[in-house]
């Protein structure tokens, strides 16, 4: 009977085989609803549109791609792992997410920055390390601004790690290793004066870390704490200003894993380029370069959202410009004359009124093309 149902199912355009033993496959499943999604276990089923390998851990995730790597060729595959960057990944038939990296990108959509802030993240793990890097990309709105991001542990390995973080101006990051074994801070007095703290890691951690914040002194700033298990510590604080974020029901819903809208915006740019000035198309470009893509299509809602409020396109090709910036800084590029891929060297890593004519130019006519659909949005810019 199991089998027949799924023979029915497959039939069903979009059909979906989840495979997995973790909270977020279990989440998932329910949430891609209707007729078309299947629970794998650890039988191979045949003729899916996609597949979503989701177990506790990226070795477990990794053999079992592995072990069926022979049926999953021309397939669409989603690859659940934390600790293996998605740029590394060069087979464009596997999409690799990460439940941390999908929290920090929903986080900043859902309480975008408004102007330039002081911003406090206790606790590095992987959630407080994308949070940080999709802030970077994300919280671009004036080329004024000067957001301070203040990182309390973890800092001598990702600093290792990324070596151009100290070219993200007109923004400062600062790291603060010197800290509290229990709290990962080291004065909770400390943190007045901040516009937002966000508290990540361990779910009981946070727990800790909020209770002692708030038993050391008053704080009237939102903050903001990851909560994968739910709104759990709202409930048992009840205060106002704090806020949960991350519960694996969002984190790992549809749209946050298969993240096709992004996915066909990240293309459809790319394929504006390629027609007006050539180059490589979407299928041949390595995976760096498609997530340079996707990074972008990340931030057309903060260019969406400057464009409402009447920033004009020269500004936002310019705010464009400081994230693409980013995203190569990020992956450790630097700036040489010369461009040389190979070395990651490339000579656009200069600030916008250093760019060629010609290369501004490029950038204005992009942000026309993404905002094109919307008229109302171009006729306040």
């Amino acid at each position: 009977m199991s089998d027949l149902i799924n023979w029915i199912k497959l039939r069903v355009p979009g059909s979906t085989v989840v495979y997995g033993d973790s909270a977020y496959a279990v989440n998932i499943y329910e949430n891609l609803g209707g007729g078309a999604r299947i629970r794998g276990r650890e039988k191979f089923i045949k003729g899916a549109s996609k597949y979503l390998i989701m177990f506790s851990d990226d070795i477990k995730n990794l053999e079992f791609y592995n072990r069926n790597y022979e049926q999953f060729k021309n397939k669409y595959v989603y690859i659940m792992l934390e600790d293996v960057s998605r740029q590394n990944i060069e087979n464009s038939g596997i999409t690799v997410f990460s439940p941390a990296e999908n929290c920090a990108r929903q986080y900043w959509k859902k309480y975008p920055a408004n102007g330039s802030e002081k911003i406090a993240l206790i606790g590095f793990g992987n959630v407080g390390k994308n949070l940080l890097l999709y802030g970077l990309q994300i919280n671009i709105i004036d080329p004024e601004q000067h957001f301070e991001y203040h990182v309390y542990g973890g800092g001598p390995e990702f600093l290792r790690e990324h070596t151009e973080l100290d070219k993200m101006a007109p923004d400062a990051i600062i790291f603060h290793d010197k800290v509290c074994e229990v709290c990962d801070i080291p004065d909770y007095l400390a943190l007045e004066g901040f516009d937002r703290i966000i508290i990540s890691g361990d779910e009981n951690r946070c727990v800790t870390v909020l209770s002692k914040l708030l038993e050391a002194a008053p704080v009237s700033c939102p903050v903001y704490v990851y909560a994968p298990g739910g709104d759990i510590v709202t409930n048992l604080f009840g205060a106002d200003n704090i806020i949960c974020f991350g519960s694996a029901r969002e984190t790992a819903s549809a749209d946050m894993v298969l993240n096709d809208r992004a996915m066909e915006d990240a293309k459809a740019q790319h394929e504006y380029y390629y027609r007006k000035y050539g180059g490589v198309p979407w299928e041949k470009l390595d995976a760096f370069k498609r997530y340079s893509n996707v990074s972008s299509s990340d931030y057309l809602f903060t260019l969406k959202r400057l464009a409402k409020k009447g920033v004009g396109l020269d500004t936002l090709a310019e705010l464009e410009h400081i994230r693409w910036c980013r995203y190569y800084r990020i992956h450790n590029w630097k700036y040489a004359p010369v461009r040389d891929d190979s070395k990651r060297l490339h000579n656009c890593l200069v600030p916008f009124s250093e760019l060629s004519a010609e290369e501004r130019l490029k950038d204005v006519e992009a942000i026309e093309s993404k905002l094109r659909e919307d008229d109302k949005i171009l006729q306040n810019t």
